[in-house]
């Protein structure tokens, strides 16, 4: 499940259910109710839906972290060559990134 922040997220399955139960004739506070979420989440759904017609997420805003994809190597390196430092472990993964950043996920 995604992770929710200042707002709460539905899942793809979950959007799919309030277009659904919607066009079926269940009213806002029941849908809310069967997948246990706020009214105002389920509502304002619908209302990007029916607007814009589409049933995803839009994109986050913000940059995108540049760890993601190689945050498990940098660990595994770190593990299993307990004494390098963070720049023999920046060397060895071969990415643009700076010590800082190796240090940060490390901890």
């Amino acid at each position: 499940m995604p992770l929710r922040s200042h707002y709460q997220q539905l899942t793809e399955f979950e959007r799919g259910r309030v277009v659904g139960l919607h066009e079926g004739g269940f009213s806002f506070r029941d849908i809310a109710e069967k997948l246990g979420r706020n009214v105002s989440t389920v509502h304002c759904y619908w209302q990007q839906w029916s607007r814009e017609g589409i049933a995803s997420r839009r994109p986050g805003s913000g940059r995108p972290r540049g760890t993601t994809v190689w945050k498990l190597h940098v660990r595994r390196m770190a593990v299993a060559h307990r004494t390098a430092s963070a720049a023999e472990i920046r060397a060895a993964v071969a990415t643009t990134v700076t010590q800082r950043t190796v240090t940060n996920r490390l901890l």
